[in-house]
């Protein structure tokens, strides 16, 4: 179970073993997924830091995978690093998997890092590194729980008014394009990697992109080049290319994701409103392309290579 880390009456996440609890304040709404509305071999969520760290070591430990190991005495802590030498990627969703394929991906290869304190002989830190993605997860100040999960209901943290509905309702409704073309473009205030606020009616220049975007999304990534492209292409006064990251959204995971990526444009990170407002449902790659009304001339869903980039380079010029 997650709390609001400023306010710990509230709830934002939680899996009692059966389901998950999705918590989205802004909107007032409670999601419950119970696994069925996609089935997979695992259940996509992340497990608590110490299951996390105990199943690295335990794959370390036992697996047959091709894997390079390395433990380091560092005066008060250990640092192990291992490295997978896989044709797919391995995450760790309880014990470990090997992801399906994707085109996107260029490097299956992953990495994982952990700090082991000398004084409580548990791990405080963890690193996750692969060619789409980088995340750092730490622990400090443990307080270790001994309510038995007998007693555990999850409906008891509810927020109440609340609107409540299941996982997956919604899904053929966001694989189509949101009916949002010809219509005025739904204004936000959002924060960048450095917490400065930036506002749609802010930005001046005659043709606007906005990129749905989500860190660790292969199609995303397959995007940045044609994307980073575009600020040689169009003046800053005749086009802004604006991205909303709506996966990772933290400040530290922009700002790492910028830097490596070598980003060139404004990336914002997204709320439950801007991603309700604009119909996407979490999805991405989107892109709306917005004229000097901020009408909403053309919606993009996905991307499909130089066809994709064909088809925004068509939009955005007879709107200069």
């Amino acid at each position: 179970m997650d709390l609001d880390p400023n306010d710990t009456t509230k709830l934002d996440f939680c899996y009692d073993g059966d389901k998950r609890i999705l918590v989205y304040h802004d909107v007032k709404g409670i999601v419950i997924d119970d696994f069925t509305a996609r089935p997979l071999p695992f259940r996509p969520l992340s497990p608590p830091f110490f299951n996390y760290t105990k199943n690295i070591i335990k794959y370390a430990l036992e697996t047959k995978d091709n894997i390079t190991t390395k433990l380091e005495d560092r005066n008060d802590y250990y640092h192990f690093k291992m490295v997978i030498n896989e044709d797919k990627q391995v995450e760790f969703f309880g014990k470990a998997y090997h992801m399906p394929e994707d085109p996107f991906f260029s490097d299956p290869t992953s990495i994982y890092e952990l700090w082991i304190s000398k004084s409580s002989n548990l791990p405080y830190k963890a690193r996750r590194e692969m060619s789409h993605d980088i995340s750092v997860t730490t622990c400090s100040d443990i307080t270790l729980n001994h309510l038995s999960i007998a007693y555990f209901k999850a409906e008891n943290y509810y927020p109440k008014g609340y609107e409540i509905r299941k996982y997956g309702y919604r899904n053929a409704k966001e694989k189509t394009i949101p009916p949002l073309t010809g219509k005025e473009a739904p204004e936000w205030t959002l924060t960048d990697e450095n917490g400065k606020s930036v506002s749609l009616h802010d930005i001046k220049s005659k043709v606007v992109l906005i990129n749905f975007t989500g860190i660790g999304c292969g199609a995303c990534l397959s995007s940045l080049p044609f994307l980073k492209s575009l600020k040689g292409t169009f003046s800053n006064a005749d086009f802004k290319l604006v991205a909303i990251e709506s996966w990772a959204r933290k400040a530290r995971a922009l700002d790492n994701y910028i830097h490596r990526k070598g980003i060139n444009y404004t990336m914002l990170n997204a709320t439950d409103k801007v991603i309700k407002d604009y119909q996407t449902g979490g999805t991405a790659p989107f892109f709306f392309i917005l004229d000097q009304q901020r009408i909403v001339r053309k919606v993009i869903r996905g991307y499909g290579g130089k066809t994709t980039d064909h088809e925004i380079l068509e939009a955005i010029k007879p709107l200069l």
